[in-house]
């Protein structure tokens, strides 16, 4: 053993040492001297920091004072209307809104796709194909549409005739039913639709016949006074611009026991086959065998379902009332010019001629009656029944709540074609549809909210439309702004627009951003002005607005492009020629006009929507009431003289104190309200700075008033009691011509209770439109 392995054994149980590392660095050491050293220094720097406190406070709002000054130094002004959209993350400016809408209608056009598809086989009230239709091309746009169904009682036709007889023989028999054409494919389809009237009496009468020209009161009051017997006799009356229902009534209450309606082709104006014109489907004359059907139900009085009237008829189990005095109980037909020619020359030399004359061949148009021995029978049968009918809702909700602007058209026809009437607005109203979706596929979101609604059931009595606007009448009068109809869109070339006054500069400012029929250098405000001089005409009934307008008192637009009577086809109206064919060949064969409508449509409702303030003008409002006031009142005049009676004086008083408080609104009150209303659209598209916070508060709260001022105009006018004998017409301003039905009338309660010299139906209108004129003229001035 060395000495070396002596060493090593005697160490044998000590821990091996690394020489130079001494025993003090221990890890548990280390962490101690470590622990120890950040206490202290923890301790130094809370030291530090609370010695320095204030100045670290101070740096600190500096820096935070600097960052907020230099981002206000270099933050943008903006404008109120701007932050509406940042604040609803709108994606879209007002230019961009219009390109977008305007480009997506331009460049493409499916409105003759839409048309043919609608006119392609019969469609009445209910029909299923029209409504998949409809429903699956709102989908294809990426829309979710809303059905709402309701169950009104309904006629479909069953059978229907008319023949002559002669010493008890039959001579001639209708067909009832137009002559089908090669040339028009659709004209001679597969299950065509007979004709009849819709709400039609059933019955079969066999009498003598009687001609009573229009069917109006003076048509009636001329042959009473000439002697001529018109009890239990068939009465004979021509189509017009007044209201099929109101002539049968007018029939009835004279003692008729049927009634014929017929076309009479001296009525189409100058496009005739008597001024060299060839007939359909050859030339634009109308066909003789055309039949025009239709709805003889009083609704320019009270449409809707008649056993529900004021209420929808939501269920098949819906409580019902009788129809009698909202339905004829007598049965009436259609007929064509050529198969009425067949019996009116026997009434030649008759009782007594009228002075108008017809294009009735063989006919001096003398009024009768046959004699005993010559008879027509008159048969109908209808099917009457509760039946189904669907509307079709889309919607694109707004920014602001509780705003909504609705664009409706009705799909229902009375034949297979329908084209004009109404199916052209239907091809109108999915091109409308069609581009609000590009808007919404590129994040657009209305400011207000937009609903495109397809009605069923319009023909017999605006049942759709009606039912639904019973059915939601306190929801629709406090949120809908405005509604836009679409009918009988495309039928000639003369643009028309009838209009609630209050939509009358937007909707020349939309025709005005409209190009005409693909023309880039030709607006349709140009058009408008070298026709009309863009003349806006009353809204009347016989179509979906009239429960908004004249029930709710919603402001309402009717527009479409009507035959001019000069040069433009007749329009084969509700016959079984309205159809793509006559449509193609002799109005809209490039469907330029169907797409025209679709841009101005989409941008009055476009105008209305995205406009912060309510693009409504007052004046214009108050300026029709003034207009025809004054007619009415000079009526008065007449009607009541003053110092005759002492009742007619205070009447005249009362007249007087009428027109000079409407004379006030419509020269002071509604300017001065008319002209803060531009200059707070100013204020509302200005840019501020920042700092002027406030002000943009103030001019917000400005603007919400205005807006809520300008909502509740139209409705001030809508009274409780209606109209005398026609209670569910409560505007007191607009309504339909009682005697003539389609044709609109202003202030028709007081038009009508003076026409009739009724005493206190004129005291009643004079006390309700002072309390409402003073109502307006309270709410502009506040």
């Amino acid at each position: 053993m060395t000495d070396t392995d002596d060493a090593l054994g005697d160490n044998e149980s000590q821990p091996l040492l690394r020489p130079g590392r001494p025993r003090q660095n221990s890890v548990t050491s280390i962490l101690a001297r470590g622990r120890s050293n950040t206490i202290s220094g923890l301790k130094t720097g809370y030291d530090t920091v609370k010695r320095h406190r204030v100045q670290f406070m101070y740096a600190l709002m500096a820096s935070v004072l600097l960052y907020v000054g230099f981002t206000l130094a270099f933050l943008p002004r903006t404008s109120l209307s701007r932050d509406f959209r940042r604040l609803h993350f709108g994606k879209l400016t007002h230019a961009e809104t219009y390109r977008i809408f305007l480009e997506s209608l331009q460049g493409e056009n499916h409105a003759q796709q839409h048309l043919r598809a609608y006119t392609s086989e019969r469609h009445l009230a209910g029909d299923e194909n029209a409504l998949k239709y409809t429903v699956d091309q709102l989908k294809k746009l990426g829309f979710s549409p809303k059905l709402e169904k309701y169950y009104p009682w309904l006629n479909t036709p069953v059978d229907a005739g008319m023949s002559l007889w002669i010493n008890d023989e039959m001579t001639f028999e209708s067909n009832m039913i137009e002559d089908f054409l090669k040339e028009d494919p659709s004209s001679s389809g597969p299950n065509p639709v007979p004709a009849f009237h819709g709400y039609s009496a059933n019955g079969d009468i066999t009498a003598r016949f009687v001609y009573c020209n229009y069917g109006k009161l003076e048509d009636y009051e001329y042959l009473k006074s000439r002697g001529v017997d018109l009890e239990g006799h068939i009465h004979v009356i021509r189509y017009d611009t007044m209201f099929r229902g109101l002539k049968v009534k007018n029939a009835e209450s004279n003692g008729a026991s049927a009634v014929i309606l017929y076309t009479d082709t001296f009525d189409d104006g100058n496009v005739t086959e008597s001024n060299g014109f060839k007939a359909y489907p050859f030339g634009p004359a109308r066909n003789p065998s055309g039949f025009q059907r239709g709805s003889v139900e009083y609704f320019t009085e009270s449409p809707g379902d008649p056993t529900t009237p004021g209420f929808a008829s939501k269920s098949p189990n819906t409580k019902r009332m009788s129809p009698l005095g909202r339905v004829p109980g007598i049965p009436s037909i259609p007929m064509s010019q050529r198969d009425i020619g067949k019996i009116l020359p026997h009434l030649n030399s008759r009782g007594c001629a009228f002075d108008v004359q017809g294009n009735v061949e063989g006919f001096e148009y003398y009024s009768g009656p046959s004699d005993e021995q010559v008879k027509v029978r008159v048969f109908n049968k209808q099917d009457y029944g509760v039946k189904e009918i669907t509307d079709v809702f889309v919607e694109i909700p707004g920014i602001l709540h509780g705003s909504t602007i609705i664009i409706g058209n009705h799909r229902d026809s009375w034949t297979v074609g329908g084209a004009g009437d109404p199916n052209s607005g239907s091809s109108v109203l999915l091109e409308v549809a069609r581009g609000l979706s590009e808007l919404v596929k590129k994040g657009w979101k209305p400011l207000r909210t937009i609903q495109l609604v397809s009605w069923d059931g319009e023909e017999p009595a605006m049942l759709g439309s009606t039912e639904y606007g019973e059915n939601y009448a306190a929801k629709l009068q406090r949120q809908v702004l405005a509604y836009f109809n679409l009918d009988t869109t495309i039928a000639g070339s003369q643009f028309k627009c009838e209009s609630n006054p209050l939509l009358a500069q937007l909707l020349i400012e939309s025709a005005s951003l409209t190009r005409f029929a693909g023309n880039p250098g030709q607006s349709l405000l140009d058009v408008w002005n070298d026709q009309s001089n863009a003349q806006i005409g009353i809204l009347g009934s016989g179509t979906d607005f009239a429960v908004f307008q004249n029930h709710l008192g919603i402001p309402s637009a009717n527009f479409k492009f009507v035959a001019d009577r000069k040069h433009d086809a007749v329009y084969q109206y509700h016959t079984n020629y309205d159809t793509y064919t006559w449509m193609e060949k002799f109005v809209d064969p490039d469907y330029h006009l169907h797409n025209t409508m679709a841009i101005f449509t989409g941008m009055s409702a476009l105008t209305l929507s995205e406009n912060e303030l309510v693009a409504f003008q007052s004046h214009d409002y108050v300026k029709q009431i003034q207009y025809n006031y004054a007619k009415w009142h000079g009526l008065l005049n007449q009607t009541f003289r003053a110092g005759v009676y002492l009742r007619d004086s205070y009447i005249q008083e009362k007249a007087q104190d009428l027109s000079q408080l409407i004379a006030h609104v419509e020269g002071k009150v509604s300017p001065k309200f008319d002209s803060e209303t531009a200059a707070l659209r100013k204020l509302v598209t200005r840019d501020y700075p920042w700092y002027k916070f406030p002000k943009k508060i103030a001019i917000y709260f400005k603007l919400s008033a205005t807006n809520s001022k300008l909502k509740q105009l139209d409705r001030l006018f809508v009274t409780d009691r209606g109209l005398k004998d026609r209670g569910w017409m409560k505007h007191s301003i607009f309504g339909p011509d009682k005697q003539l039905g389609y044709l609109g009338d202003v202030l028709p309660g007081l038009h009508e209770a003076v026409s009739d010299g009724n005493v206190q139906e004129t005291l009643e209108w004079l006390h309700i439109l002072t309390k409402q004129m003073k109502l307006v003229q309270e709410l502009l001035e506040t």
